[in-house]
């Protein structure tokens, strides 16, 4: 009975992990195997722009980065900092079309409609709608820049739609996980 509980709570947490919609992209490796980094420093790339124009979401985003690189032991220190991580949030429209077929042509309650096959005004085989449907999407880049060598070793970036603000805040939640993940990944045991 307990591995039937065990087993429905690991379906669950698969069927969440599954539908998040944030994707993460490295858009740059330049890790240097002989380089060690223990303390870092967050930024701004646009000082005074917070993500997302909110600066709730700046905060979030600044402490989820800062909680996930302490957990990994990592150390915060704005004075000689071993690695930088500048952050910039931006947020561009798009459109994507939406189609729904209806396979139960075009009568109602599904019933069989004797026109849905060959109709001679110029129907379509099987009958569908399309709309145009606007979102925004949100994009979060990280930069992990070494100060000693002056460039950036790594950028990271988390991509998702976020046309509400309730999906924002899970996003950038979503996004800070999922780029710190994809950079611990790529460093250096």
């Amino acid at each position: 009975m307990k591995w039937r509980i065990w087993l429905g709570l690991l379906l669950l947490v698969v069927a969440a992990v599954a539908c998040n919609p944030v994707k993460v992209y490295l858009e740059k490796d330049e890790v240097k195997a002989d380089r060690k980094y223990d303390t870092f420093v967050i930024i701004n790339q646009y000082q005074g722009k917070e993500a997302w124009n909110s600066p709730m979401l700046d905060k979030n985003l600044r402490e989820g980065l800062a909680k996930g690189m302490e957990e990994r032991g990592y150390k915060e220190d704005a004075h000689q900092p071993d690695l930088i991580l500048r952050y910039n949030t931006l947020l561009s429209e798009g459109e994507k079309e939406v189609r729904d077929t209806d396979y139960y042509g075009m009568s109602p309650y599904g019933m069989y409609n004797p026109y849905m096959y060959r109709s001679p005004y110029g129907m379509p085989y099987w009958p569908s709608s399309t709309e145009i449907e606007k979102y925004n999407l949100g994009e979060v880049v990280i930069d992990f820049i070494d100060p000693m060598a002056d460039e950036v070793i790594l950028r990271i970036s988390a991509v998702g739609e976020v046309n509400n603000v309730k999906q924002k805040y899970k996003n950038i939640d979503a996004s800070v996980s999922k780029i710190l993940n994809e950079f611990f990944r790529n460093m250096p045991s």
